[in-house]
């Protein structure tokens, strides 16, 4: 029994060395590399930018990656073929910031991005389809005589040129330095439109002039050469109260009166201060129910005392409308 008991000992120590690895010695693991990959995820298929045009320019590329590379090349693909590269060398954080260029091709919606590992081949990330539209030098011509003269009513072919537009423009009528009122809005710049000759109401004058603008450029148009025109149609609305430089109490009743047109029956009254929007005072008020009682409200406005207006709408035609003279609303 003593022997069985000296031996079991010595057999378990053996086990428990045997199963540490022998002879003290470490077997090595074996840890496997990252593989090399790079995933584009901005800018997305879809996306739209304007080289030229400062708001909508701003390409924000973005993408993520595995493996060990520490430099990537940014190229620009039209149709699949490289027209470009953005940056030879960028460190691989993920991100750059590019300023939208076409890079001399045409405008469309078959541009992408592509990032690639360097010192990786076949290391890359292509991103979705977008469209680039250059603006840049985008400018309009008119490219048809006009006459002395045009009468409302008549149809007058409006024709012109233009260079690198958004594809959207729009057509003012306007006098002296100022619109009178949009003609067309946001339609296909196909170089012509036929205009239904129209004063918006503003009678017979001789110093008319259109504009031709992009629609969302502000700052690329062209300007006709001044005509004059005959319409007789002339819809007028007079805001005769408040009178210019009257003083209205907030919460006090105050009438606002108007005159208008025969053919005017109702109008929308709402109050501005200069050209910015406060809130709507009524709609639809019949012309034959003025004066119409207001409880003045500056509609929690935040501009301090800049002089307010008052401008009478005609629901049937937003081209005529009347504005009171400046006034100012007072606390109570």
């Amino acid at each position: 029994m003593k022997k069985l008991i000296t031996i079991l000992p010595l057999f378990i120590l053996t086990a428990l060395f045997f199963s540490a690895g022998g002879c003290g010695s470490d077997d090595p693991v074996d840890t496997q590399a990252e593989a090399c990959s790079v995933t584009v995820t901005s800018p997305v298929a879809g996306a739209s930018f304007r080289p030229g045009d400062d708001i909508h320019e701003t390409v924000h590329i973005r993408w993520s990656s595995g493996g060990d590379a520490s430099l990537v090349k940014i190229e620009l693909l039209k149709a699949d073929i490289v027209l470009g590269i953005i940056h030879p060398s960028v460190n691989n954080n993920g991100y750059y910031r590019w300023t939208a260029n076409n890079m001399g091709a045409a405008n469309g919606a078959d541009f992408a991005i592509r990032v690639s590992a360097l010192s990786e081949d076949n290391c890359l990330g292509v991103s979705g389809l977008f469209t680039l539209t250059n603006t840049v030098g985008c400018d309009f011509e008119f490219t048809n005589e006009f006459p002395d003269t045009l009468f409302a009513g008549e149809l007058f072919n409006l024709t012109w040129n233009s260079t690198n537009s958004t594809g959207h423009v729009d057509i003012q009528l306007r006098k002296q330095d100022q619109s009178l009122g949009l003609i067309a809005v946001d339609i296909e710049d196909v170089g012509s439109y036929d205009w239904t000759v129209d004063s918006l109401h503003n009678g017979s004058y001789g110093y008319y002039f259109l504009r031709v603008i992009d629609s969302d450029l502000e700052d690329c148009f062209a300007d006709s050469v001044t005509f004059a025109m005959v319409d007789e149609d002339v819809c007028f609305i007079d805001v005769i109260n408040p009178a210019d430089a009257a003083v209205w109490v907030e919460g006090t009743s105050q009438d606002i009166m108007i005159s208008a047109a025969v053919g005017v029956t109702s109008v929308d009254l709402r109050l501005y201060i200069g050209s910015v929007f406060l809130g709507a005072i009524a709609s639809d008020v019949p012309v034959a129910n003025f004066p119409y009682t207001w409880n003045v409200d500056d509609f929690d406005n935040t501009e301090g005392m800049t002089p307010y207006r008052i401008m009478a709408v005609n629901n049937d035609d937003n081209y005529c409308l009347g504005r009171s003279g400046d006034f100012t609303i007072v606390p109570e």
